[in-house]
Order: structure tokens, then sequence, then C-alpha cells
């Protein structure tokens, strides 16, 4: 037979001709009955362990070999290579106990070598389906950037007290602006709200201020914090708003290490104190001897059993 073992082993399937690697690929494995009986015992009791033909249906690369009875490796004796494991394509395997776990590891060990130098080949695609997939891709993109953003009517509010705005608009009012930010801040009182702003606009004095910062900081020197009492809670509101989530992040990251698993049950005093020393280090280490301060200030709190001034 063209496809049996000896054959196989006695002409390479490699110098054979077109003809018959195509006829011996058809044949498929040769699967003779085998002659095998070996005698096992287990906890005391012997038994005889002979030959199944369903080793062959479990399997569809196993061969037989009638004359050496025992089993090969169909593709391994095709396509022999220096890598190749001779038992199962030389010696061959008779140990019917064995066979399961021997014809396990060998189908792995071929899983693997053929992953490895068989790369995966990547799919060729149509210009048509790039550019469909492109275009999939920038519509998703768009839309989760205007989900993200879709929220800015609260940022209007911050021209309304742009110093460098204030002569335009006393000559057109920003209407527009003061609509959206009354819509995104119900709290505020419209009405008044633009009589104040109106007036901001017509004073010299309040278009030299660079910022809401100093815009407050100049309400405040003057006391003018009930007059214009709509604008200075448009300021407060447009001052403590974070224009990203940094600042917040940096917050719980300094917590994370200030309140450790050794330090969880620490009071809130002693809490607040540890995370402002941890964000304002820098300050900290300019401080001329803190650390004796410190330890002054600590000792001289309430008398203790052990006195830590020395003199």
């Amino acid at each position: 037979k063209e496809n049996s073992v000896l054959s196989l082993q006695e002409y390479p399937f490699q110098r054979r001709s077109d003809e018959e690697k195509k006829r011996i690929k058809e044949l498929g494995p040769d699967r003779p009955n085998l002659q095998i009986q070996q005698q096992s015992s287990d906890r005391g009791r012997s038994y005889t362990r002979c030959f199944s033909g369903t080793s062959y249906g479990k399997r569809s690369w196993l061969a037989g070999c009638d004359v050496s009875h025992a089993f090969y490796c169909f593709p391994c004796l095709l396509f022999q290579s220096l890598g190749t494991e001779t038992l199962w394509t030389t010696t061959g395997v008779c140990d019917l106990k064995h066979l399961s776990d021997k014809n396990s590891l060998h189908s792995l060990v071929n899983q693997s070598s053929e992953g490895a130098s068989q790369p995966k080949r990547r799919r060729l695609l149509s210009p048509d389906v790039h550019e469909r997939i492109a275009t999939e891709v920038c519509d998703t993109i768009l839309q989760h950037t205007m989900e993200r953003f879709c929220f800015t009517s609260h940022l209007v509010s911050a021209t309304l007290l742009q110093a460098d705005r204030f002569e335009q608009y006393t000559v057109a009012f920003p209407e527009d602006a003061l609509s959206r930010t009354l819509k995104a801040y119900p709290v505020l009182n419209g009405s008044k709200l633009k009589t104040e702003l109106s007036l901001i606009y017509c004073k010299e004095e309040f278009r030299t201020c660079c910022g809401a910062v100093d815009l407050l900081q100049l309400f405040k020197e003057n006391n003018l914090e009930e007059v214009f009492s709509e604008t200075v809670t448009l300021l407060k509101i447009l001052i403590t708003t974070p224009m990203t989530t940094a600042e917040a992040e940096r917050c719980f990251s300094t917590l994370k290490r200030v309140k450790t698993f050794l330090r969880n049950s620490m009071t809130q005093e002693r809490l607040n104190a540890l995370a402002m020393l941890s964000m304002e280090k820098r300050m900290v280490t300019e401080i001329i001897d803190f650390n004796q301060k410190v330890i002054e200030k600590f000792a001289s709190q309430k008398e203790r059993r052990a006195k830590f001034i020395f003199k």
C-alpha cells in the first residue's frame, strides 16, 4: 500500500511524484487491525489489554503498522523534518496503557509547532471595506466627543465677566449669553443680574480687572458684595468650577498615600492636616526649621509623662 507505514518509511513522501502524493493524501492513514496484547495489573488484579479500533476513531492523524504492531503519526510520516519526534515516525508506540497520555502530549506539541512555524496571514480587505470601517470609526469618535462636550452652557457665563469685552457690551448687551447662563444656573435672579452687569459694563473701574478673581477681590475691598449680590454669586460659581478633573484626581491620590491601612483610625482633623502637608510640601520645605517648630509646638501642648523640651 502506498499509504502504509512501511512504504512511507522506505520511500519518503518528499521523493514521490505529485500524483503519488495526491493519492496518498486521498487514501489517508493506513489503519490495520493490530495484534497487540499486553498483561497489566492494578490493585492486585491482573488483566490483558488488547487492541481496539476505537483508538483510530478518536484521532484522525493516527496510523498503524501490522508488521511492527505499533501506532504512528501519519502527518509526521509525510512531512518529516529535523525536529520531528522519532517515536512517532521510526519506533512507533505500542504501549496501550499510556497511549492516551502520549497521544495528548503529541497533539499539543503539533499544535504549538504549527502555530509557531506558520504565522497567521492577515486578511486582505478591499478599498470599499477600508472606507466603510474608517467611516464607522470616525462617526463613533465624533458621537462620543459630542456627548462628552454637549453640556457647555455653564462655560458661556464666563464671557459675561471678561473685562476686555465690557466696552463692547455697553453697545450691544450679550442677551444670548445671559439667557444661557440663567438656563444653566436657575438660582440666579435674571433681571437683577442684568441690571448689575449693565452697571459694571459702564464703569471704567471694572474694565481694569484681569479675570474673575480680580473682579471679586475688587468687590470685597470696596464692600460691594451686597450691592452686586447676583454678580458676586456668579463670580463664586465661575471661580469654583473646575475646568478639568485633574485637581480632584490629585486630591484622591494624596488621600490614598496619607490614609493607609495603619492610619485608618485617625481623626478628621489629623487627616486634613496630613493631607495639607502632602499637597503643600513645596511650601513646607521652604520653611526654615519646620520640623523643630513642629516638635516644640507638639511638646508644649499639654503635660505628658515624658518631657520633650530639654534646656
